[in-house]
């Protein structure tokens, strides 16, 4: 029998404790979209930045922008 990934534990366990209902047909789709999104957010977050960049504390698309 295969193991149960992260996203399948991870996924009805958060669910629970943030109180969010989570129907049972509903919860395999959950999984795979949460695998999808960590498997790009592991891809962010690898990219190395150098020690100098100081990352915004908030993000604004707009900033900098010239008219």
């Amino acid at each position: 029998m295969e193991r149960p990934s992260e996203a399948a534990r991870y996924v009805p366990a958060a669910a629970s404790a943030l109180g969010l209902p989570l129907a049972a047909e509903d919860l395999g789709d959950v999984i795979a979209a949460f695998a999808v999104l960590e498997r790009v957010a592991n891809v962010v977050i690898s990219f190395p930045l150098p020690e100098e960049v100081i990352s915004a504390a908030v993000y604004s698309p707009d900033q900098g922008s010239q008219p």
